[in-house]
């Protein structure tokens, strides 16, 4: 027995360490309790009879549960929480018991009671075996349970596929962590899934005993489903924008933060990884240098889009790019930037100067056709009366002088109509390097009396070209001449014939004359303009549209002081 009433005061002592207030320890003893220790606040100091503290009910329901028995108690003007514990060890049933002074923690309660009460958050008090002790009415609102219907049960909100993660999640809590607005979900008594916001933590008295677990649950439906709507929306604006065939450009502080795939397309780019980072004027032609810095400084200072306008861009490979442009400020990853969206038009400008060639060349056929009929009539007359001069007239070198102009009027009306008068082309498929040899022939002994050196370098394996052989040697006939004419002191001109990708062949006439400034190139190709003293531009125009038509292209590269390179390209046949 004695030996049985040191383990009970070594028990005691124990938890004396652990907690402060009344510890003692009692058992029955024929028809009443009485103390077998105590420890503490004597219990005898404070004129507290045992029978105030327990009874027989107590006893025998923590001896029968065999485990903790906790209760609150009202003793004169103090508010006590007593646990009793059953000894296992002890001869004859004996409970220990700690009781604490709950006073000041019960005033504290009332006090803090309103808040909970009127939270607009819903709040719920469990024990530490997770049985519901109090809810506040937002907690009845958000789940639709009143407070009866689970007091001293658990709560009924937790889902199935989250009872374990939350069991564990209690048992983190108990040992005196806390949580703070995590987000998760709970569920409402008619089944349906709501999005809380969740804060949770251990109660604990003044001794630091844990007493319970306040959970603070805000229902963020409403958010999360802004915050879905908004993410929709993005995902939407974000498909748009990547799969847009326009190409879409965001930049900051002279940066790229953002270019969708048809955008790094247009620049020559496989991704637009390439492309991020980069400074946005090493897209930018120089001639547009200035415009583009206004228009960024007027978005900044203003905070208004800009109009549509074209401007010229920088290919990866360094040729220029026609564009049309509209750029506009937004807000992007937290800063200002500027959104730009451009549409390639390349290929529309080169349409639309076709255009105005293809109707000026028709304005000029037409009047071609009218000048050439009035002109033939009495240059025929002429020419036989002169004729008759040359036999008669003692001046031969006159007569012969003027027959030669005649002619060269002559030539001059055969190119007006050439280009009034719809010839009929039966296009076969031809190797070009014969068509050219042919037109060569002729050539080399023109250069010969001009002093002229043609070098040529011509690949004799291509491919097919479906063509008209007698339109082509007319083509490569003037553009031979012109070269010559460019040199009249002599000179070199280099004449190649290759590859010049997988579905055109170029044929390249490069002399050593002076050069042509880019300014007069622009004009090439326009009726009666040309470069020489007395040309027309009738011939070159001639060569563009028999080209055209082949579905090709001429094109000039010329350097004031070296000379000119002209391309002339021409598909294969399919």
């Amino acid at each position: 027995m004695n030996e049985n009433k040191k383990i009970v005061r070594l028990h005691a002592e124990n938890h004396s360490a652990e907690a402060l207030g009344i510890i003692f320890a009692y058992k029955q003893k024929d028809d009443h309790l009485v103390y077998s220790m105590y420890q503490g606040e004597s219990v005898h100091e404070q004129k507290i009879p045992l029978e105030e503290w327990v009874s027989y009910e107590h006893f025998f329901e923590a001896l029968n549960k065999k485990k903790k028995l906790m209760y609150e108690l009202q003793i004169n003007d103090k508010r006590y929480v007593v646990n009793l514990t059953p000894l296992s060890y002890t001869e004859k049933p004996e409970i220990m018991g700690h009781c604490v002074n709950i006073t000041s923690y019960q005033e504290k309660k009332e006090q803090i009671q309103p808040f909970i009460y009127h939270n607009a958050d819903a709040v719920a008090v469990v024990d530490l075996e997770g049985k519901t002790l109090q809810v506040n009415p937002a907690f009845e609102n958000t789940f639709g349970w009143t407070f009866e219907e689970i007091y001293q049960k658990p709560l009924p909100i937790i889902p199935s596929f989250l009872k374990e993660p939350v069991c564990e999640l209690h048992k983190t809590i108990q040992s005196g962590e806390s949580k703070t607005e995590f987000e998760t979900v709970r569920q409402h008594k008619d089944g349906h899934l709501i999005n809380v916001s969740v804060t949770l933590f251990r109660v604990e008295n003044m001794n630091d005993w844990p007493l319970c677990i306040a959970f603070v649950y805000r229902d963020i439906t409403s958010r999360k489903q802004a915050e879905t709507a908004l993410k929709e929306s993005e995902e939407r604006y974000r498909s748009l924008i990547e799969l847009s065939p326009e190409a879409i450009i965001v930049h900051s502080e002279g940066k790229i933060d953002y270019i969708n795939p048809a955008g790094a397309k247009a620049l020559g780019y496989k991704s637009p990884q390439d492309v991020l980072g980069a400074c946005v004027y090493q897209f930018v032609h120089p001639d547009y240098y200035d415009v583009v810095k206004q228009r960024i400084y007027r978005m900044k200072t203003e905070n208004k889009s800009v109009d549509l306008q074209e401007e010229k861009f920088i290919h990866k490979d360094g040729h220029t790019i026609d564009a049309e442009t509209i750029a506009f400020p937004i807000p992007y990853m937290g800063k200002q930037a500027i959104q730009v969206l451009f549409r390639d038009i390349t290929e529309r400008k080169k349409t639309e100067k076709l255009l105005r060639e293809s109707a000026q060349l028709s304005l000029v056929g037409q009047l071609a056709a009218g000048i050439a009929h009035e002109i033939r009539n009495p240059l025929t007359a002429v020419k036989g009366f002169m004729q008759l001069l040359k036999e008669t007239s003692g001046q031969p070198y006159y007569v012969e002088m003027i027959n030669h102009e005649l002619d060269r009027i002559e030539l001059i009306t055969d190119e007006f109509l050439s280009l009034a008068k719809p010839q009929a082309k039966t296009y076969r498929d031809k190797h070009v390097q014969d068509i050219l040899e042919n037109t060569l022939k002729l050539a080399e002994v023109q250069g010969i009396t001009e002093k002229i050196h043609v070098k040529k370098e011509i690949d004799l394996h291509l491919p097919l070209v479906l063509c008209e052989e007698n339109q082509l040697k007319q083509v490569f006939s003037n553009i031979f001449k012109n070269a010559v004419e460019s040199m009249p002191s002599g000179g070199t001109v280099t004449i190649q014939l290759k590859r010049f990708n997988q579905e055109n062949l170029v044929v390249r006439f490069s002399d050593e004359g002076p050069g042509i400034t880019q300014e007069r190139m622009q004009h090439l190709g326009k009726p009666f303009y040309s470069t020489k003293e007395k040309g027309t531009g009738l011939g070159l125009m001639v060569c563009y549209k028999i080209i055209r038509e082949h579905r090709g292209e001429i094109n000039f590269v010329s350097e004031l002081g070296k000379g000119t390179t002209v391309d002339i390209l021409l598909p294969f046949k399919k």
